[in-house]
């Protein structure tokens, strides 16, 4: 096992956090269902303050979400992100991650942006928006092409179509709100929370 697959699950959490609040019940809960990582997505109502909570709790590796631009990401350059998700590929973001250590996982939709990442260095990828894009016979026909090639897939995953990309050879990664669903940080019911998680 790599330190790139101790730092990512095969099924990672993603949400939104928009309160110190919301992340201390998150880190809870993650702690309790034993998962070490977490991706944050930088969208609208996104708290800095619940970030920085979580950048400095212990045994959890946190990752940023919808990274668009490089003045987007150092805004927290004083934090402790274990890796970066970009829905596309910025240059600028690349030789950051590169410069500090940080992972970076650009996203594609197709072949000639598989080989552009290949010539950036970048063989661990988002496949993005994974339903809309073709699927998991999109991502079959990839592993023919490109055996070397790897992918965090988001985008339309749910409970219902998860397991199908999760078994793909070419798949390191599977995430979306479907793993770790806003209501149960409202409701504030741990031991649910934990019960759902563990059945993933």
């Amino acid at each position: 096992m790599t330190d790139f697959d101790l730092i990512i699950p095969k099924i990672l959490p993603t949400l939104t956090l928009s309160s110190v609040h919301e992340a201390k019940k998150v880190c809870d809960l993650l702690r309790t269902a034993k998962i070490n990582s977490l991706e944050v997505t930088l969208r609208s109502g996104v708290s800095y303050e619940a970030i920085e909570y979580i950048s400095n709790e212990s045994g959890i590796n946190l990752g940023l979400g919808t990274v668009l631009n490089l003045k987007q990401l150092l805004k927290f350059k004083d934090l402790k992100i274990s890796y970066v998700v970009s829905p596309g590929f910025d240059e600028g973001i690349s030789n950051y991650c590169k410069q500090e250590g940080v992972v970076y996982i650009p996203g594609i939709e197709t072949a000639s942006e598989i080989m552009n990442m290949i010539k950036h260095g970048h063989k661990k990828l988002k496949f993005f928006p994974a339903e809309q894009s073709g699927g998991v016979e999109k991502l079959k026909s990839f592993n023919a092409v490109f055996p070397e090639i790897s992918f965090m897939c988001t985008g339309g995953i749910n409970l219902i179509n998860y397991k199908s990309y999760a078994e793909l050879r070419n798949v390191f990664s599977v995430g979306g709100s479907f793993v770790l669903p806003k209501e149960f940080l409202i409701e504030d019911d741990l031991d649910e929370a934990v019960k759902y998680l563990q059945l993933l």
